[in-house]
């Protein structure tokens, strides 16, 4: 049997950041990842985290300070969220980014690309999983242990305190049980769970492109254990174009068509938002929106498709607005590297080229696309959107064909949403009291992620990686 102070499951953001903290103050610490390598996890090959009070955005001369991103962020989550909890991670992120730079990782501040106001975002130049080799080392140098192909099964409680986890060996099948003072559940969330995808977004195909591996095992064993659900259930969407399971390749170049704030509708070919929204917001209100429609297409016209191909980008191909800050920040790049792909993407079955509309609403059961194009035309010819009120400059009529239709299911680099916790991300149970022994950071926990995803960049991480040294606090000062 082994004993340590504190059991951590899984070896992502918020699984690291905790043991290196608690390992760094001398606790007795060891991390149960069910993956053969750390480098699994999202944190280790995601771009990087929004973090405030740090060192390197006063080197930039661009500081933000832990009120100006906690008030955009909570703000955002219009009270879904536990302020205290949020609070207190966002007030951390100096200490996430010493973290990373005593473990040798290289950071960079990345511009403001969705026009927050602020450059919060640090992305990591370390590649993975180099980058998260580096933060192994440490732990070892601090004394804490990784254990790999390490697979938590069960909380172990007695006189209702959690006091261990029964782990199986994924190489050798045998059974162990670490037991331990506190355990920290951050097992990642639960993309790999095709059940509890169903369950939160019925039979809406989520594209994986994340970790598999995150099954929701931890957020079960915690509600096993006399935990409550909390109410934000979500995604954290894909922002590089769009996804459909018929594609081979991971990102194709005609899955951008999403982004370009052209004519979108839904399954019945009619429009469902303002296309701007996912070109300003993908990650966030836009991946929303998309997530409620399921599938959605981008239609559009030669003139349209010829149009941005010879733009040097889309921005360009509007004619460079000046009120489109996103535009002139996200979208002020190219060329594209898809001209060559639409006879492929057409083979694989979630691209057309057609010449009528007629055709294309045929093609892909869009029965109403006529009278939506009809419509919208009509509306771009006025110069003003009557329907979803997008900006004018937005407002390219669908008229010249060949006509092309891409087809677009949603997609997610992690889930959100998990079990209750306190400021302190205790988890609690139904009586709102926090169960002896048991904490949950990063996307398990429900009460620092709200729904939609935020809308700053790297959010997800940097509320993984602080979440994880609020725990870890806790356990160390109470």
């Amino acid at each position: 049997m082994n004993k340590y102070d504190v059991v951590i499951i899984g070896a992502g953001g918020a699984g690291m950041m905790a043991a290196l903290t608690l390992s760094r103050a001398g606790k007795s610490c060891i991390v149960l990842e069910k993956g053969q390598h750390p480098s699994t996890s999202n944190a280790a090959r995601a771009g990087g985290p929004s973090l405030a009070g740090t060192r390197l955005e006063e080197e930039a001369g661009a500081p933000v300070s832990a009120l100006q991103l906690y008030s955009r962020l909570f703000r955002f989550a219009r009270g879904t969220v536990d302020s205290g909890l949020l609070l207190a991670c966002v007030k951390s992120g100096r200490k996430a980014e010493t973290i990373l730079r005593e473990c040798g990782v290289q950071m960079h501040l990345t511009e403001d690309l969705y026009g927050t106001g602020f450059r919060a975002r640090h992305f990591l130049d370390t590649p993975a999983p180099e980058r998260w080799d580096l933060l192994c080392a440490k732990l070892e140098a601090y004394g804490g242990k990784l254990q790999l192909n390490a697979c938590a099964e069960k909380l172990v409680t007695e006189g209702g305190k959690v006091c261990g986890v029964e782990v199986q060996d994924q190489a050798d099948h045998s059974r162990l049980i670490y037991r331990a003072e506190h355990v920290i559940v951050a097992s990642g969330g639960y993309l790999g769970n095709k059940e509890m995808l169903k369950e939160h977004f019925a039979d809406v195909t989520v594209g994986v492109l994340g970790n598999r591996q995150s099954d929701g095992g931890g957020i079960r064993m915690v509600l096993e254990a006399g935990g409550m659900k909390e109410r934000n259930w979500g995604i954290c969407a894909g922002e590089f174009g769009g996804f459909h399971s018929r594609m081979k390749s991971r990102f194709p170049g005609n899955m951008r068509w999403a982004m370009t704030g052209g004519l979108l509708v839904n399954r019945e070919g009619r429009r469902f938002m303002d296309e701007q929204v996912l070109a300003d917001e993908p990650l966030s209100v836009g991946g929303e929106l998309t997530l409620r429609a399921g599938t959605f297409f981008a239609v559009l016209d030669e003139d349209f498709y010829q149009g941005i191909r010879q733009a040097k980008s889309v921005y360009e191909y509007y004619g460079r607005p000046s009120q489109w800050t996103t535009g002139a920040s996200a979208h002020d790049r190219g060329p594209w590297p898809f001209p060559e792909n639409l006879e492929k993407d057409m083979e694989e079955g979630w691209a057309g080229r057609f010449e009528s509309l007629k055709e294309a609403a045929q093609a892909f059961a869009l029965p109403g696309l006529e009278e939506t194009v009809e419509r919208y035309n009509r509306m771009c010819g006025e110069g003003l959107d009557t329907e979803f009120y997008k900006s004018n400059w937005l407002l390219k009529p669908v008229e010249k064909a060949p006509f092309y239709v891409f087809a677009y299911e949603p997609s997610a680099w992690c889930t959100i949403g998990g079990v209750r916790t306190d400021a302190f991300c205790r988890a609690l149970d139904s009586k709102q009291c926090p169960i002896p022994g048991l904490y949950v950071a990063g996307v398990d926990n429900g009460s620092c992620y709200c729904t939609p995803y935020y809308d700053v960049e790297g959010t997800c991480l940097g509320l993984a990686f602080t979440s994880g040294i609020v725990a870890a606090e806790h356990i160390l000062h109470g």
